[in-house]
């Protein structure tokens, strides 16, 4: 206990002294009213950081007593290494569950069942449940109203995916998102009491042993490259899916897709149905590069979109709008270093009138590998262009991303009339440890500037998050962001975080201007 008290005095000396009374004869209601009268005397930011680190902590201590009883009951070594989870869950691959001595994985029971004799037809069960408290100081810089106490997001989904056959397939996902203790109720993008996030049937051609085509038709979410122009969105409680068809050619060294998708609307108490008037296609075609390059895996990316929509707004000014998007994106991994670049160019019409945008992303890492915490250091580079007074629509349309941190985790900022150069560097910690697969550290920073003067600033949802026409001034700030992200297990995951946004002149210049800090903490259990 003295060495524990050590360590906290200095965090935090009045906490310390009621923890210590309390937790010394194991008092734990004595704990909780110590803990929660000495929370009565912080300010209300200081509260909100110590509910996150504290959620943070025991939640990650609930993670770890679950790992280890888990592993006490099952030593035995997997048979097969199991497929990585990922957000849109249909591309996992359980059929090696084929052999019963393949399963040794709690979950694995659920993730093959079969339904014939000779195990080519088969079901896979699934879920994902997630808990994150959020906390604004400022929000939106101040303007409009406050939450003082922060609010929390709960989100469950449920996923089955039906293999008839080879040929043959089934999926469908299930979510129910909801917010507790948000001043003001839910933003859009909260809550969904509950609903079919996905259900579409893939029907499979075979060419030959490596070479086939994959029509797909329904609900389903849709991801692109890196999401800067379509992703799911899985930060949000509320995530972005599609109705629409897409049909997929896999040939070796490259994947061609082609789709017509329209956007779905969340409504929280009824039934999502589509955005009205919306919709989006393309081509999208990734190339593994071969040669002398190929233990870098290169790839190239060169894709072509059309959206049609019946309502948009640039720069207050709300129209109609139908755009082309050409883009190309290559990224490579020449050990020790890595890179991503993309690049843009739009055409098309709004409100009637010609337009022209373009966004440039760039993004180069170096890893040391063998030093203590395997440090990547890195430096981005984004550029979008912003629209003129006299053709607003000359900004760039960022179409359906996932915008998160895609500008600062604050989420702040949209890929519009925006430069932004962001460096940073991550730590692993920890990795293949008892209680911590991997546990990792992010610390970046971000400074943005608007492209146009005579262009607003947007939100990672393209919503305007402050008018042009108030400043001339071009720097809109900062932002500093903090990350711990911990992977206890295959099935436990954590992570917590505190952002800080320096106001710039723009937004001095614009209206309320306080700086704003978020802090957040999240559990995640997926099966």
């Amino acid at each position: 206990m003295t060495e524990l008290n050590g360590i906290l005095d200095g965090v935090d000396n009045g906490f310390l002294t009621e923890m210590g009374k309390a937790t010394e004869g194991n008092k734990a209601a004595e704990f909780k009213t110590a803990y929660l009268q000495t929370l009565e005397n912080r300010s209300a930011f200081h509260k909100v950081c110590e509910t996150v680190f504290f959620r943070f902590v025991t939640l990650s201590a609930f993670g770890i007593a679950v790992v280890n009883v888990a592993k006490a009951a099952d030593n035995t070594p997997p048979a097969v290494s199991p497929p990585a989870f990922t957000a849109i869950r249909y591309d996992e691959d359980y059929s090696d569950l084929k052999d019963p001595a393949a399963r040794t994985n709690a979950f694995d029971p659920i993730k093959y069942i079969s339904l014939s004799d000779r195990g080519d037809s088969y079901i896979t069960f699934g879920g994902q449940v997630r808990d994150r408290y959020e906390y604004f100081q400022n929000y939106l810089f101040g303007r409009g109203p406050q939450d003082q106490n922060g609010y929390n997001l709960l989100r469950a989904m449920a996923n089955a995916d039906l293999h008839l056959d080879p040929y043959v397939r089934v999926f469908a996902q299930g979510i129910s998102a909801t917010q507790q203790g948000r001043f003001g109720g839910p933003r859009a993008s909260d809550a969904d009491e509950i609903d079919l996030h996905q259900a579409f049937v893939d029907i499979t051609l075979p060419f030959t042993a490596d070479t086939s085509f994959t029509l797909r038709g329904g609900r389903q979410v849709i991801i692109f490259g890196a999401q800067r122009l379509i992703g799911v969105s899985d930060w949000t409680n509320a995530r972005r899916t599609f109705d629409g068809v897409r049909g997929t050619l896999t040939t070796p060294g490259n994947t061609v897709d082609m789709f017509y998708a329209r956007p779905v609307r969340v409504r929280e108490y009824s039934s999502d149905d589509d955005v009205p008037d919306t919709f989006i296609a393309g081509v999208y075609d990734t190339w593994e590069v071969p040669g002398a390059w190929a233990k870098a895996k290169p790839k190239l990316e060169i894709y072509a979109f059309y959206v049609d929509r019946q309502s948009i707004t640039f720069n207050q000014i709300t129209a109609g709008e139908d755009r082309y998007t050409l883009g190309t994106r290559l990224t490579a991994y020449p050990k020790p270093f890595d890179f991503d670049l993309e690049t843009d160019y739009q055409f098309g019409r709004f409100s009637g009138e010609e337009t022209h945008a373009f966004a440039v992303a760039a993004m180069g890492g170096y890893t040391l590998k063998d030093a203590m915490f395997a440090p990547r250091t890195f430096l981005g580079f984004d550029i979008a262009s912003g629209g003129r007074r006299n053709n607003p629509g000359d900004a760039f349309d960022q179409l359906f991303p996932s915008g998160h941190d895609q500008f600062g985790i604050i989420d702040a900022i949209g890929r519009q009339n925006i430069i932004d150069v962001h460096p940073g560097f991550t730590l692993t910690l920890l990795e293949n440890k008892p209680g911590a697969q991997r546990l990792t550290l992010l610390t970046q920073y971000r400074q943005f500037w608007r492209e146009s003067d005579q262009d607003a600033v947007y939100t990672s949802s393209g919503s305007i998050l402050r008018a042009a026409g108030g400043s001339n001034a071009s720097a809109i700030g900062g932002e500093i962001d903090l990350q711990v992200n911990w992977q206890l297990d295959r099935y436990i995951s954590a992570y917590a975080g505190y952002c800080h946004f320096f106001h710039g002149s723009f937004v001095a210049d614009t209206g309320p201007h306080s700086d704003i800090d978020f802090a957040y903490s999240a559990l995640v259990f997926t099966f």
